[in-house]
C-alpha cells in the first residue's frame, strides 16, 4: 500500500515536470524537407545532382562532404539554424569543397609527403625522417585545411549572390555555430570553428558584392542560441522523465 502511494506521488511529480517542460516556448528550426529543398537548389546550381544527400541524427551542429562523393547534414544543425538562407550558406560551403576538388588535392599532397618521407629515410634514417615529415605534414595539413575553408567560404558567398540567394546566410550560420556552447568535434564543417577573423573575411567578401547588406547583431544571436540550447536541454530532460514515468507505470501494474 505504501509502495502504491509512493508511486502515485512520483507519477504526479513526473506529470507536473513534463507539463512544465512542454510549455517552454518553441524556437524555429529547419525541417528535413527544408534541408532537402535547399540542397536541391544548390545541387541544380552546381551540377551536383548526382551527389547523394543525407541527414544524420546527431546533436552536434555539423555538415560535411565525404571524399567529395556525398553530402551530410546533422539534425543538430537543422535545430540550430532558423532560416533556409543559413542552411544554403553552409551547404554551399560543402558544395564548394566538392567543386573545388579539395579532397582530391589533399590526397595528392599527402601522397607527395609520403614520397618525401621515403626519400628522407634514405638520407637521414627512418627515425629523423619520421619526425621531420610528421612535423612538416601537420603544419602543411593545417595550412591547406585553412586555405580550403576560406576558399569554400568564398565559393558559398558568390554562389548565393549569383543565384539570387542571400549571401548573408553563411555569415548568420557561422555566428550561430560560433555561439554554440556544446562540444563540437573537429570534423566536417567544424574543422575550423568560425573565429572573428574568419567571420570578418566572410563579411568583407559579402560587402564587396553587396555594400548595403545587413548583418545580424552578434549579441542577439548569442541570446537566441542560448535559448535554443536551453530548450534542447529541457526536451532531453522531458524524455528522461517520460522514460521514468513509463517504468513507474510498469512497476505499478506489476504490483497490482
Amino acid at each position: 500500500m505504501i509502495c502504491f502511494r509512493k508511486n502515485q506521488f512520483m507519477m504526479a511529480i513526473l506529470t507536473a515536470v513534463i507539463v512544465v517542460t512542454a510549455a517552454m516556448p518553441a524556437n524555429a528550426k529547419l525541417s528535413h524537407d527544408d534541408a532537402k529543398e535547399v540542397w536541391g537548389r544548390i545541387a541544380n546550381a552546381t551540377d551536383l545532382t548526382s551527389l547523394p544527400f543525407s541527414i544524420k541524427e546527431e546533436k552536434a551542429p555539423n555538415a560535411w562532404v565525404a571524399n567529395g562523393n556525398s553530402v551530410t547534414v546533422t539534425t543538430g544543425l537543422l535545430d540550430l539554424l532558423d532560416e533556409q538562407k543559413e542552411l544554403y550558406g553552409v551547404l554551399s560551403h560543402e558544395a564548394g569543397h566538392a567543386k573545388l576538388g579539395h579532397y582530391e588535392k589533399t590526397v595528392t599532397r599527402h601522397t607527395g609527403l609520403s614520397i618525401l618521407g621515403a626519400v628522407l629515410s634514405n638520407v637521414l634514417g627512418s627515425g629523423l625522417a619520421d619526425v621531420a615529415v610528421g612535423v612538416g605534414s601537420n603544419l602543411a595539413a593545417a595550412g591547406w585545411s585553412r586555405e580550403q575553408e576560406v576558399a569554400a567560404d568564398d565559393y558559398a558567398v558568390h554562389l548565393a549572390y549569383n543565384n539570387g540567394e542571400d549571401p548573408v546566410g553563411l555569415y548568420a550560420a557561422m555566428q550561430k555555430i560560433s555561439a554554440y556552447s556544446g562540444k563540437l568535434e573537429p570534423s566536417g564543417f567544424n574543422s575550423h570553428p568560425p573565429d572573428d577573423r574568419r567571420l570578418l573575411h566572410i563579411k568583407n567578401e559579402i560587402l564587396a558584392l553587396d555594400p548595403y547588406a545587413n548583418f545580424p547583431d552578434t549579441e542577439e544571436v548569442k541570446k537566441d542560441v542560448a535559448k535554443k540550447e536551453e530548450k534542447v536541454t529541457a526536451e532531453e530532460t522531458e524524455d528522461r522523465w517520460e522514460a521514468l514515468k513509463r517504468d513507474l507505470e510498469k512497476s505499478e501494474n506489476k504490483g497490482n
